[in-house]
């Protein structure tokens, strides 16, 4: 049953027959390639008990030979043919199998006949090859002969003496010319006959190349004299005929540069050149416009000759040579302010000798020079910016490093303002700040490691903020609200100085993006710049929430101190025949005396907004505590005021009448103590709120629980007998 189902191309032969409708499995599953027994099983072990899928298999199993024997007897006749047709069969195969044989073994002896002759065919053609090689070498040999011959007829013959020194010049160079077009083809044909040609020979055409150009560099030295550039336009074309292109820039170098380099670039000059090294750097260029001009108007990339260039290969390379073995001390980075003045004078030289090129693409090749890099890696300019690190952060650094204290000479010595930054490590930050892009200081190339060290200084100076936010008098003798009012004048200037340092982030983008378009290879979008500083900003604010919230806490801890005495009202009217109160007690001008006193002092130092928000956070703590101690009085006067009417109640049970006692009589409008006692919470909470709104102008809706607090209030003498309405209205 399983080989049925796993026969190879069963559903292209035949299908398989319908069978009971009953059948707890599907019929198909046994035409798959991947028929499996334990997978047929498992995915139909839900059907039915094992009992059950052997029943249906053996049902489906008599189909299928049913199926097969209808198939066989409806090709039974081909059945019976078959077998009929293959009676003596293997009689023809035996007939047929000599003649085979036969002709296979004739086709091998016509194929290994066909080898032979392609065998012979090709050493032929090898043959022949190898004699049109020679032929070829012979011939060029042949050349080369005439070529020697000739090339030693026109090098060494004796110069005839002639009168005329132009027209033994001409002669010169037409014999150079020709020389040169007969040398070019020498050397080709040597390469074909290298083998044939002796060594005496070889020997003799390299003397004679030597020749030509000990000649040509003669031509070309007596050109470069020459007022007109055509003679020296001549031997160029020479050179480039020659493919000697780097040999003429080589001659010029060694013959023309050096020497006058050799003057020009040394200590000594350095030393006794009145300009210092920019007048060593004129002298250079001068020799540009000497020497040269003729030979960069034909070289250049429009000019009349390609493939030289005399600036970087004859001119810079010799020029940086010189400056790293005989003027080495420019490179020293000891003396910072030297160094910078050194090395921009350089920059400004070397762009000078890029406008010499005049053309992109020979910049490029002038910066890509290795020694191009090699001069630049000579300036060694992350040693110059340790220094500069060294004297920008140290000073910063040492102001920061006093610890978290508070100068109180600094905070008393001088007004503190508004304007300008009242915190000594603030100012520092800023000089510190700007000097990073001071002109003297900065440089271009370093524009990465000055931003990064801008961005240190803001960062040391966040820092140093969250220690001094906690800071201390470093005056131990002073305690007290003394201590406290240096603290707080501490902290407004310290809030001021974050919100100007906030103000001056514009300014140190502005002057961070000016110098980024200044430095093109590294320059970085003022968008970027205003991201990078802008957290620093967010920082700062951050860091001013912060100092806001200290002072808070100090105003509030002074206002909380006097608040305790509210709860000695009771005290102050319980059988003292005290008159009605009519204005607050002392300790509502207590409370109120930090914020006014921090209002006055500092209203030019914080914006009203800012201003509000201050005393709101106040006023907020302040009148929570209040609203807690006033509902602690008034439950403490219900209290003693029940206690005291059950025991008048139990006396009057006892007695059989009335006592004198501060319990008021029925019809009597006489206010007793504890009347007094809600009337004077009732005024100090008014007065309280009445500040807060008028002096300090802020809506009772924005202190938390001040609203409860007037109601608690106005509740506790609501419906008292003794009160009227105009006692009520202090």
């Amino acid at each position: 049953m399983e080989e049925k189902g796993t026969t190879p191309g069963g559903n292209e032969l035949f299908s398989l027959p319908p069978g009971p409708a009953t059948l707890c499995f599907d019929k198909n599953e046994f035409m798959k390639k991947t028929f499996s027994v334990d997978e047929f099983l498992h995915e139909n072990r839900n059907a039915g008990s094992l009992e059950i899928i052997r029943d249906d298999l053996g049902l489906y199993l008599k189909v299928l030979r049913s199926a097969m024997i209808e198939l066989i007897n409806q090709d039974y006749a081909d059945f019976v043919d078959l077998s009929a047709n293959l009676i003596g069969l293997d009689e023809q195969i035996d007939g047929i199998q000599g003649p085979l044989e036969k002709l296979r073994a004739e086709i091998a002896l016509v194929k290994a006949a066909l080898e032979g002759s392609m065998h012979e065919i090709a050493n032929c053609l090898e043959q022949k090859k190898a004699l049109r090689g020679h032929k070829k070498s012979l011939q060029s040999l042949a050349r080369c002969q005439a070529s020697l011959e000739k090339l030693e007829t026109m090098l060494r013959r004796d110069q005839q003496q002639q009168q005329d020194a132009s027209a033994a010049a001409a002669i010169n160079a037409t014999l150079l010319e020709r020389a040169a077009l007969e040398s070019i083809q020498l050397q080709f044909n040597i390469k074909f006959c290298k083998d044939f040609l002796d060594p005496a020979k070889q020997q003799l055409a390299q003397e004679l190349w030597n020749e030509l150009l000990s000649r040509l560099q003669e031509y070309f030295l007596r050109a470069l004299d020459d007022p007109e550039p055509k003679e020296l336009e001549r031997c160029l074309r020479i050179y480039c005929t020659l493919d000697e292109c780097r040999t003429a820039e080589s001659v010029f170098r060694r013959e023309i540069v050096a020497p006058f380099m050799n003057r020009v670039i040394s200590e000594s000059s350095l030393q006794n050149s009145p300009q210092g090294l920019t007048g060593i750097y004129n002298q250079i260029l001068d020799f540009v416009s000497m020497r040269m001009k003729h030979l960069c108007q034909l070289t250049k990339r429009n000019g009349k000759v390609k493939g030289y260039s005399f600036v970087v290969n004859g001119f810079w390379a010799e020029v940086e040579r010189r400056m790293e073995t005989n003027m080495s001390s420019i490179f020293a980075p000891g003396n910072p302010d030297a160094f910078y003045q050194k090395y921009k004078c350089t920059l400004e030289f070397l762009e000078r000798i890029e406008l010499i090129l005049d053309d992109a693409d020979d910049v490029a090749q002038f910066k890509a020079h290795a020694q191009y890099r090699s001069f630049q890696v000579r300036w060694n300019l992350p040693v110059y910016f340790q220094i500069r690190f060294q004297e920008i952060g140290s000073t910063f650094e040492a102001s920061c490093s006093s610890g978290p204290v508070i100068d109180r000479q600094q905070i008393t010595s001088s007004t503190i303002s508004a304007s300008q930054f009242n915190v000594a490590q603030f100012s520092g930050a800023l000089t510190a700040i700007s000097r990073c892009w001071q002109d003297g200081i900065f440089l271009s190339q370093l524009f990465h490691r000055f931003l990064k060290l801008t961005l240190q200084i803001l960062a040391r100076l966040s820092v140093w903020c969250d220690g001094a936010i906690v800071a201390k008098i470093d005056d131990p003798s002073i305690t007290g609200e003394q201590a406290q009012s240096l603290r707080i004048r501490f902290l407004v200037a310290l809030y001021s100085d974050l919100g100007n340092i906030v103000l001056k982030i514009p300014s140190i983008v502005n002057l961070a993006a000016d110098k980024s378009s200044s430095s093109s290879s590294l320059a970085v979008s003022r968008s970027e710049l205003e991201a990078v500083l802008g957290e620093c900003g967010t920082l700062f604010r951050t860091k001013q929430t912060h100092v806001q919230r200290s002072i808070v806490q100090e105003l509030i801890a002074s206002s909380l101190v006097p608040l305790k005495q509210a709860s000695d009202i009771p005290r102050l009217y319980r059988k003292t025949n005290r008159e009605l109160p009519s204005r607050c007690c002392p300790y509502v001008e207590q409370v109120l005396t930090p914020t006014d006193t921090f209002k006055r002092s500092y209203a030019s130092m914080i914006v009203a907004d800012a201003m509000r928000e201050f005393l709101c956070g106040v006023y907020s703590h302040v009148t929570v505590q209040y609203y807690q101690v006033i509902d602690e009085v008034i439950t403490s006067v219900q209290k003693t005021e029940e206690s005291l009417r059950r025991l008048k109640n139990l006396r009057d049970r006892n007695t059989g009448g009335a006592t004198g006692g501060q319990l008021p009589v029925a019809g009597s409008t006489a206010p007793t103590d504890d009347d007094k006692i809600r009337l004077q919470l009732q005024v100090d909470v008014m007065h309280f709120a009445r500040y807060i709104k008028e002096e300090a102008q802020i809506p009772w809706q924005q202190v938390d629980k001040l609203p409860e607090l007037i109601q608690l209030a106005e509740e506790a003498i609501k419906g008292r007998p003794g009160l009227g309405a105009s006692q009520t209205s202090a």
